[in-house]
């Protein structure tokens, strides 16, 4: 691997950490803007558009007034209009069956679009074969379900076809259209919401493209009444990846905005071409946080050769080679959240909502009837039966980090939560209890606690009784505030690193859900020191 990658790793090793992650898992979406056709020498918006204005202009009698004031989508309507009635004007249209006239005119304007999309390609799949990136692209889509592509050219299909990760006994993808779509087991399906127009005339196509005005309009409305709901529902439930857009397409904006509103927990990497370099650094994060905002995107500022080398870590093999890359890089290829907070303040809730993480739930056995009961009711022999049984479940979830792979894993409950729940002189029995049954201390080799970046959610104690009452189960509304300051009190200690606190008081679950991510995917990874917080409570005196 090349400087490139290393630096790359260097400036966004928890998104590439996060992206491998979920490709290795088939779980990766991947959204293809006009900026890679572009980059493959066809033609954007604009020039699509001029190049049917020359072609309509060469086969019409009846010139319209210059169109250069008007949008590129109301150009093509009112171009399309223009074809309508040259074709219209045919001396063997007439001789067409009326029910057979608007398809007629509708295969006429797609043979036109083909043309003029195509009109400099002369080997598609040589252009493909020279792009800076399409084999790499290729690569990844395998480990994709559904690429969505907004162009409508081939020339991912091709790109498929060409790569030596085909399946045996298939063409290598599936290629759809429209408000729906199926996901194939052993092929990636490549989705063209805006329409498909292959090299080869008698290929499959789609038999709407969106160009016009009309078009455009129609799918904005459509997507609003839920039409496009599969489309939605991916965007909302598969982290994606979105390489070749400008974010200014009102119809992707569309679907992306409901996603983010329907599935808040789903994030996205969004990758901001920079042929000319990078924007200033304000202008970066200032951009970056309006599209995590919107569309809970984390932003990638990346050049022609910098998005080549991304693709190239996505979807290598070789794991000693990426695993040396992060090495050089000086970066961590795994990164551990915990979410901590008293009874009933949310933390299920909102991790149930985290999309593409690796979770530790808060139990990894079934749970003991006796860890309902508040922990001020407990007898002396229920207390030790429950502290026995719950630090034993500390054990085996921090078996499951010390073990974790590459990417991003988060954790119902911190490993000193049981703090909280003892009152303060008893704080060093409980961390010698924590030592020798969590940390396996009596073993002769204990095992350390896993750092990783601490969110701890906070809620109104009045909120939280209500919710303890609905659920049918005590503690009232003093215990439940002690026991959260108590929370607070262990992890509010900057000498062990620096945890989140999130207020949860007049929030619904999405706002909170919102704050969370943030803290996993835009906040500055800062992990926290169990094992040292866990020693000065052992160095407590009696």
């Amino acid at each position: 691997m090349r400087e490139i990658h290393v630096d790359i790793v260097r400036r966004y090793g928890r998104a590439i950490a996060h992206m491998r992650q979920l490709s290795q898992r088939r779980h990766l979406g991947l959204a293809l803007g006009a900026g890679i056709s572009q980059s493959a020498s066809l033609p954007n918006w604009n020039d699509l558009i001029a190049r049917l204005t020359r072609e309509i202009e060469a086969r019409a009698t009846v010139k319209g007034p210059d169109l250069g004031g008007e949008t590129a989508p109301m150009q093509a309507q009112i171009l399309q209009s223009r074809f309508r009635k040259f074709v219209e004007s045919g001396t063997a249209f007439p001789t067409v069956a009326v029910n057979h006239r608007d398809g007629v005119i509708a295969t006429e304007w797609r043979k036109l679009l083909r043309d003029s999309l195509y009109h400099t390609i002369a080997d598609p799949d040589a252009v493909v074969d020279g792009h800076p990136y399409f084999k790499e692209l290729a690569a990844l889509a395998f480990n994709v379900p559904v690429v969505v592509t907004y162009n409508f050219d081939d020339f991912l299909e091709r790109a498929l076809v060409q790569s030596s990760r085909r399946p045996h006994g298939t063409i290598g993808y599936y290629s759809a259209w429209g408000p729906h779509f199926v996901v194939q087991q052993d092929r990636p399906v490549v989705y063209h919401p805006n329409g498909y127009i292959p090299f080869q005339a008698i290929d499959r196509y789609s038999e709407e493209v969106i160009l016009t005005e009309e078009a455009l309009s129609n799918q904005i409305i459509d997507a609003a009444r839920g039409s496009f709901g599969l489309l939605v529902n991916y965007f909302g439930t598969s982290p994606c990846l979105f390489i070749g857009f400008s974010l200014t397409d009102p119809g992707m904006r569309s679907v992306l905005r409901q996603a983010t509103r329907a599935s808040p927990g789903t994030i996205h990497y969004y990758v901001r071409y920079c042929g000319s370099g990078a924007p200033p650094l304000a202008e970066q994060e200032e951009a970056s946080q309006a599209n995590f905002d919107l569309f809970n995107m984390v932003t990638l500022y990346l050049n022609g050769d910098e998005i080549k080398a991304l693709l190239e870590l996505l979807s290598m093999d070789d794991e000693d080679t990426l695993n040396d890359v992060f090495v050089r890089a000086g970066v961590s290829r795994r990164y551990f959240y915990y979410i901590a907070g008293v009874v009933s303040v949310g933390k299920t809730s909102v991790i149930s909502r985290l999309q593409g993480l690796e979770i530790v739930d808060e139990w990894l056995r079934p749970r003991d009837p006796l860890i309902a009961k508040p922990s001020d009711q407990l007898g002396t022999c229920e207390r030790k039966r429950v502290d026995e049984w719950i630090l034993e479940q500390v054990r085996l979830k921090n078996g499951r980090f010390a073990r974790a792979g590459v990417g991003l894993h988060v954790m119902d409950r911190a490993p000193l939560d049981a703090f909280a729940f003892t009152s303060p002189d008893k704080y060093r029995d409980k961390a010698e209890s924590i030592f020798e049954t969590a940390c396996a201390g009596n073993s002769g080799s204990p095992q350390s606690l896993q750092k990783g970046h601490l969110v701890v959610l906070k809620g109104d104690p009045r909120v939280l009784q209500t919710r303890q009452i609905w659920r049918g189960r005590g503690g009232d509304g003093n215990y439940l505030e002690e026991q959260q300051n108590a929370l607070v009190g262990v992890y509010a200690d900057d000498n062990c690193g620096k945890a989140t606190f999130i207020e949860t008081a007049g929030q619904d679950v999405e706002s909170v859900t919102k704050q969370v991510l943030r803290a996993i995917h835009r906040d500055p990874y800062k992990e926290f020191d169990f094992d040292k917080r866990l020693t000065s409570f052992l160095s407590t005196v009696p």
